[in-house]
């Protein structure tokens, strides 16, 4: 699961080569052609998987915030046995 995004950056690589060969472009021309899109989804990839750790990192954040602001909000609180 954690190729996967390698998998499928290389199975546009593919893609685009066969399709070149489709399109009866020359080797070099459709070699070039191939990287280059290869190149333009994997930064694509990179930048939602960053955006996607960017997200749960932040999520975490609040939640680590929230645990410590409801705990600090416990202990201001006095229990109903130390009222009497």
């Amino acid at each position: 699961m954690k190729n996967l995004g390698y998998k499928l950056t290389l199975l546009i690589f593919f893609i685009a080569l066969l399709s070149g060969f489709y399109m009866r472009l020359p080797l070099w021309d459709n070699l070039i052609r191939a990287f280059v899109i290869y190149l333009a989804f994997s930064v694509i990839y990179l930048v939602g998987l960053l955006l996607f750790n960017q997200f749960s990192l932040e999520s975490l954040k609040n939640k680590e915030t929230r645990k410590k602001k409801s705990a600090q909000d416990d202990l201001k609180q006095p229990s109903p046995n130390m009222a009497k």
